[in-house]
C-alpha cells in the first residue's frame, strides 16, 4: 500500500502557502505549513516527512542557522529553499544540505515539476568538500552582506528603506531594539523617523546629547554593557516606554570619505553582550546603507522638486484660467456695451461688426459668433433684395 507524501513547509508568506497548498491537492499530498520556532523543530521528530521547504524572507544569520538546525535533526530528508536571498551563495551558505533553490517569485508550473523530481528521487546531489568550519561561517556573514547590500539599494523609497535597514540592523545582531538617527548639519540635530520597539514615528534630539551624539561628535563606536551608568545615557525613555536597555551598541554610519551621516543605535543583544565582532559586522553593513540611504535622499529630493514644479505650474495655470475668464467678461460687457451705443445711434449692422473686428481682440469662439452675425445678416439682406427685385418686376 502507498501510503501519500508528507511535505513540511516552513513559510510566513500567505502568497506562497496558496501555491504550496495547491500543489499539495493537486497531487493527494499531506502538507503541513509551520512557523520558524523550536517548538516546531521538536514536531518534525514525531513525524519523518519525506520533503522539507524551508522560506527565507531576510538575509540574516538566524535564517541560515535554522536551516543548519533542521538537517541536523534530518540530515536525510531533502530541504528545498525558496527565497530571493542567497542565491548567488548558495553553495557557500548551504552547503550539500539543501537539495534545490528556487528563487521568489515563482510559480506554481515550474515549483511542481522541480518538486516532483526530488519526490521520485530523480535530483542527485554532488558531493563537494565543505570548507572548514571557521572560514564557512564568516562566508556566510559576508553572504549576508551581500544579500543585504543588494536589497537596500533596490530599495528607493526613503521610509521603506529606513525601516527595512532598522529590522535588518537588529535581527543580524539578534537585538531587541534598534534606532537609526540621520545627521540633520543645518538644524544640528539627530533625527530619526523609525524605530523598532518604538512608537514615535520621528524623534529629534540635539547633535550634541546623548551616547547617539557623542559618537556622531567623534566617529568612533561604543560598546556599552550598562548604559545606566554611562554619564550621557537619556533614562527619560526607559522611564516612559517602560523598556530596560541592559546593553548596547552605538556605532557611526560614513559616507566613502569618512564623514559621519548617521548613528546605528542597537539595543538588548538577547544573548550576552555586544561585542567587537558584532561592531565590525554592522561596520560593514553601514557602508552598503549610507549609499542606500544618499540614493534614496536624492530621489526623494528629485521628487520634492518635481512635486513642488507640478504644484507652481497648476497654481499657474489656475491663476491664467482666472484672469482670461476675467478678462472675457470685461471684453464682452464692453463689447456689448458698444453695439447698443451704434444701434441706438442708427449705425448700420455690417459697419458695427466691422468696427467691432477692428477695435477688439477676440477669442476664438467670439470671432465664430462675430463672423456667424456676419454671414446671417448677409444672408437675410440678400433675401430681402432678391425679394424686392422680384416684386419690381412683377409690378412692371
Amino acid at each position: 500500500m502507498n501510503f501519500p507524501k508528507k511535505i513540511i513547509a516552513f513559510s510566513d508568506s500567505s502568497e506562497s502557502q496558496s501555491l504550496y497548498l495547491a500543489f499539495a491537492a493537486k497531487n493527494e499530498y499531506i502538507l503541513q505549513i509551520k512557523s520558524k520556532s523550536s517548538g516546531t523543530l521538536g514536531s518534525l521528530l514525531e513525524s519523518k516527512p519525506d520533503l522539507i521547504i524551508i522560506e527565507i524572507l531576510q538575509p540574516i544569520m538566524t535564517e541560515i542557522e535554522f536551516v543548519d538546525q533542521i538537517h541536523q535533526l534530518m540530515s536525510d530528508v531533502p530541504i528545498v529553499i525558496i527565497s530571493s536571498y542567497f542565491y548567488d551563495t548558495k553553495e557557500i551558505v548551504f552547503g550539500q544540505k539543501i537539495r534545490d533553490f528556487i528563487l521568489r517569485p515563482f510559480e506554481l508550473e515550474g515549483f511542481s515539476i522541480r518538486i516532483q523530481k526530488i519526490l521520485d528521487k530523480e535530483v542527485k546531489v554532488e558531493q563537494k568538500p565543505l570548507p572548514q568550519k571557521d572560514v564557512h561561517y564568516e562566508n556566510k556573514k559576508l553572504s549576508i552582506l551581500f544579500e543585504i547590500s543588494k536589497s537596500l539599494n533596490a530599495n528607493r523609497n526613503f521610509d521603506d528603506l529606513l525601516d527595512q535597514i532598522v529590522l535588518l540592523s537588529a535581527e543580524a545582531l539578534n537585538a531587541e531594539r534598534a534606532t537609526l538617527f540621520l545627521v540633520d548639519k543645518q538644524n544640528k540635530q539627530l533625527w530619526s523617523r523609525t524605530g523598532i520597539g518604538l512608537e514615535t514615528k520621528e524623534i529629534r534630539i540635539p547633535i550634541d546629547s546623548g551616547i547617539a551624539g557623542e559618537v556622531a561628535d567623534s566617529g568612533i563606536a561604543q560598546i556599552i554593557d550598562d548604559p545606566y551608568s554611562h554619564p550621557k545615557f537619556n533614562r527619560k525613555v526607559d522611564l516612559q516606554t517602560g523598556f530596560v536597555t541592559r546593553n548596547l551598541l552605538c556605532l557611526p554610519m560614513k559616507r566613502l570619505h569618512g564623514e559621519v551621516i548617521g548613528v546605528f543605535q542597537i539595543l538588548n543583544k538577547k544573548s550576552g553582550n555586544f561585542n567587537e565582532e558584532d561592531a565590525m559586522f554592522l561596520s560593514a553593513m553601514g557602508a552598503s546603507t549610507g549609499i542606500a540611504i544618499e540614493n534614496a535622499l536624492l530621489q526623494d529630493e528629485l521628487k520634492r522638486q518635481l512635486d513642488q514644479i507640478k504644484n507652481s505650474y497648476e497654481e499657474l495655470y489656475i491663476a491664467q484660467n482666472v484672469i482670461l475668464k476675467e478678462s472675457k467678461i470685461s471684453t464682452t460687457s464692453e463689447i456689448a456695451g458698444f453695439i447698443v451705443s451704434k444701434l441706438q445711434s442708427q449705425n448700420s449692422v455690417p459697419s458695427i461688426i466691422s468696427e467691432i473686428k477692428n477695435s477688439y481682440k477676440l477669442d476664438d469662439k467670439l470671432t465664430d459668433l462675430i463672423d456667424s452675425v456676419e454671414s446671417s445678416y448677409s444672408e437675410l439682406v440678400g433675401d430681402l433684395l432678391n425679394y424686392i427685385n422680384n416684386y419690381s418686376k412683377l409690378s412692371q
